[in-house]
């Protein structure tokens, strides 16, 4: 009787595999979303911070810095997070570790060229340009390895520790910007200091969270092996960031440059769901990897991770739709008129991104990264094409709408190339890790 008893309890304790497995992607996933959030807010404060306290001029120059920051790491991604997260999710631990330390390797490699160029282009400029750009050319090996830390974490499953890293870079910046203030900076580039510096200290302890230093020795080795990945995601960001950055140019000179405050008013109220589907996506890719599921849940997650985003997108358009004029001049000021009138266009597009993801992660997450390179192929040139036709007849409001139609154009041919990559199955390479962590499944097809 006793026995039964202690049976009892023990099955009353103890839950489930499936709970559990349940439980921790319940976790992992809420660890993601939190990362993302810390790591999106830390930014838009620090931006809010230096327009308050520093001149037009000054806040320009800062501006020009962060643009060159996200473009570097937008295109780093290819060769150090995007091989950890498509190629090494389901490792492993000691090989995750390995990996990252040699992803590591590449980013230091290539924040250290970036920062070179981004030097030499600071001493060919105006003297109010030259300090930020120096600053940050300087440290862009700090801010790229910090960035690929908080990649390697999400896909060894522990997102907590990004989590960490990332909160310990915005304290760290956030103490530093207090002094600054305290002391009465009104120059960016004290402030650019601060926030790189603070990266620096996250990216030393980024290394020490992994077990092991990121190694130089590797990096000719990593590209050379991973190129069937790095290449693709590194169009992918190249791609697209340069049609939607040339598109703002061009709209500037049909529509004027109000046309263009409009639009990046519109996308800051949409910055909320930004960093849902970012981090949706980051979740959701390492977490197939490392399953493998059959080809059946693939559709499903697919179908499941875009509806939800569809869904999520339009409530939240629908709150700044029905947003008070007052409240909208209160977080604008005098560009709220001219971004009311982008919301509309801007919001559906938001929504036909969020139905591309769930297709997208699918892709990516079978080593199908070529097809969505595709689809950004097709997307980029459509964007630049539409949303200055639609400046030059209607202003911003056109433009907007030709975001629109250049979103619904493409979202038939990403859905048909999510269901090609399904049917081939997972893209099997030569540098795929041995090893698989426990309890990962074995891929359905080879190709």
């Amino acid at each position: 009787m006793a026995a039964r008893r202690r049976s009892a309890r023990m099955t009353e304790v103890v839950p489930d595999e499936p709970a559990e497995r349940i439980a921790r992607v319940r976790n992992r996933g809420m660890w993601v979303i939190a990362d993302q959030a810390v790591s999106s807010l830390a930014n838009a404060g620090l931006t809010f911070v230096i327009a308050r306290v520093v001149s037009g001029e000054e806040f320009g120059a800062f501006a020009l810095a962060f643009s060159v920051y996200s473009f570097v790491i937008a295109t780093a991604q290819g060769p150090c997070g995007q091989v950890l997260v498509i190629r090494f999710a389901g490792a492993a631990r000691a090989t995750q570790m390995r990996a990252a330390a040699a992803a590591g390797g590449v980013a230091v490699a290539a924040g250290a060229v970036a920062g070179l160029l981004t030097i030499a282009a600071g001493a060919l400029v105006y003297p109010s340009l030259r300090g930020v750009l120096i600053a940050v050319g300087v440290l862009l090996p700090a801010l790229v390895l910090q960035d690929m830390w908080r990649t390697a974490f999400v896909a060894q499953g522990i997102p907590r520790d990004a989590f960490v890293n990332d909160l310990l870079w915005t304290v760290l910046q956030a103490v530093a910007v207090t002094v600054l203030l305290v002391a009465g900076a009104d120059r960016a580039v004290p402030f650019v200091l601060a926030w790189a510096g603070a990266a620096l200290v996250a990216a030393l302890v980024g290394a020490r969270q992994n077990g092991r230093q990121p190694t130089f020795g590797t990096a000719a080795r990593w590209l050379g092996d991973h190129r069937d990945v790095s290449l693709p995601s590194t169009l992918n960001a190249l791609v697209i960031l340069g049609a939607v950055q040339l598109a703002f140019v061009l709209i500037a000179a049909l529509g004027g440059v109000d046309a263009v405050g409009a639009l990046r008013a519109a996308q800051t109220l949409l910055g909320p769901l930004n960093i849902v589907g970012f981090a949706v996506a980051s979740f959701v890719i390492p977490e197939l990897v490392r399953r493998s599921p059959p080809r059946p849940q693939l559709i499903r997650v697919g179908i499941a991770v875009s509806v939800v985003l569809v869904v999520v997108d339009a409530l939240w358009g629908t709150v700044l739709l029905l947003l008070p004029d007052a409240a909208g001049e209160a977080l604008l000021g005098e560009t709220w008129a001219s971004a009311r009138d982008t919301l509309p266009a801007m919001i559906a597009f938001t929504c036909l991104t969020g139905a591309s993801v769930g297709a997208t992660a699918v892709m990516r997450a079978l080593n199908r990264v070529s097809y969505s390179v595709w689809v950004n192929a097709v997307l980029g040139p459509l964007i630049l094409i539409l949303s200055t036709i639609g400046a030059q007849t209607a202003g911003a409001p056109g433009a907007a709408l030709g975001f629109v139609v250049a979103g619904a154009s493409v979202l038939p041919l990403c859905w048909f190339l999510f269901a090609r990559a399904v049917a081939l199955g997972r893209k099997e390479s030569a540098a795929d890790p041995d090893d698989r962590a426990p309890g990962a499944h074995t891929p359905k097809e080879t190709v």
